[in-house]
């Protein structure tokens, strides 16, 4: 899933204004960096527990990034998964 916080392509329109888009991110994860790295475990309902957060902004560290998408994968994921928010 991609959230959309500066423009939302014209082809994803008329679902979410960016600006609703970055207080859902905001409210959901007390985060407004751009962009922000999350992998989600999606439970029903518009609810989701997160799995895993990247800390860099930018990927700067190529093998670390793969290695954070590639955990979960392994059942090596973060400890203390946190059920969160829901969709808007």
């Amino acid at each position: 899933m991609q959230l959309y916080t500066d423009n939302v392509p014209p082809r994803f329109q008329p679902t979410t204004t960016a600006e609703e888009n970055r207080e859902f991110q905001f409210a959901n994860f007390g985060e407004r960096q751009l962009p922000l790295y999350v992998i989600l475990d999606p439970l029903g309902d518009g609810k989701f527990k997160e799995v895993a957060r990247y800390k860099e902004g930018k990927i700067n560290n190529v093998p670390a990034f793969a290695d954070f998408l590639r955990k979960p994968l392994n059942g090596n994921g973060v400890a203390g998964k946190v059920e969160v928010g829901s969709s808007q």
